[in-house]
């Protein structure tokens, strides 16, 4: 007999019951959104030898093999741990980081799978108040939502406006998506309120009009989807990219204290306000 006491075991190893009664869904867990192709085969022999030959993909970019038997489970996991690979992604912790694809997207504006890799080795699994869900995007396009998870990262470039290298060529305002630049009467504006910080401008511009004035990471604080959605709070500064891994660090040691058993980061901030999360924050990252 399956009880509900061993089905709650399983699904903390991300071995999840289904609704079919006796069959189950085992959640294996990428690295920033990675699978080899040796790993993608060895799956696919998993599933066509105990599932029903096929598998789904998950939002935080893993892949479930459904229709697994009970009494294949132990083989299942065996071969899973042999090909290398993980099972899990539940409970109260770190879940799967997920990062874009601005490793090789001509927008990414950093290498998010380099640095959501190297978080995820140090960070994935980590017991939390929670369950906390981190995002790498990188650039304004925001594909993957950063946003709406607990801690969200997207890339930034800050430009700067030099009208005296301008012609009024207008090669940038064709390039702008959000109009922030336009030309009137022949002369260039720049709406710095509609800009996104993409820089896209500088790239393109061949007098050094538009340039680049700093490029980093913007942070996001107290994102979730679900029944009761939120759009995540943004931290002041701008930081670098090695930066980011010790500003987790902090977060993640500044939400334990801050916060209780059960409450998720956008509780925490819900409560207290993001100036007190951010405050107790800086004094973490100052000391």
């Amino acid at each position: 007999m399956i009880t509900q006491k061993k089905i709650a075991a399983l699904k903390a190893q991300g071995i999840l019951s289904q609704k079919q009664d006796g069959y189950f869904s085992i959640r294996i867990l990428s690295r920033a959104g990675n699978f080899t192709s040796k790993e993608i085969q060895t799956l696919a022999e998993i599933a066509e030898k105990y599932g029903r030959s096929y598998l789904g993909e998950t939002t935080r970019l893993a892949i479930e093999i459904p229709w697994i038997k009970y009494d294949d489970i132990e083989s299942v996991k065996s071969a899973i741990n042999a090909a290398g690979l993980t099972h899990g992604g539940t409970g109260k912790k770190v879940r799967p980081l997920v990062s874009c694809k601005g490793t090789v997207c001509l927008h990414g504006l950093y290498d998010t799978q380099k640095l959501c890799g190297e978080c995820h080795d140090r960070f994935f699994g980590q017991d939390l108040h929670s369950k906390t869900k981190l995002t790498f995007v990188g650039c304004p396009n925001n594909c993957a939502k950063a946003n709406t998870n607990d801690i969200g990262f997207v890339g930034q470039s800050y430009v700067q406006y030099d009208a005296e290298h301008c012609t009024n060529c207008g090669k940038c305002t064709r390039i702008c998506r959000t109009k922030a630049l336009t030309l009137v009467d022949k002369k260039l504006v720049w709406n710095e309120k509609l800009c996104v910080n993409c820089g896209k401008c500088a790239q393109v511009c061949d007098f050094e009009a538009m340039t680049e004035e700093a490029r980093g990471i913007a942070v996001y604080l107290g994102g979730r989807m679900g029944r009761s959605y939120r759009f995540g709070d943004r931290l002041t500064d701008l930081y670098a990219v090695e930066e980011i891994p010790e500003l987790i660090e902090k977060i993640f040691e500044t939400y334990m204290i801050l916060g209780v058993d059960g409450e998720r980061i956008s509780g925490v901030i819900d409560r207290l306000g993001i100036n007190a999360f951010e405050e107790a924050l800086m004094e973490r990252l100052e000391a």
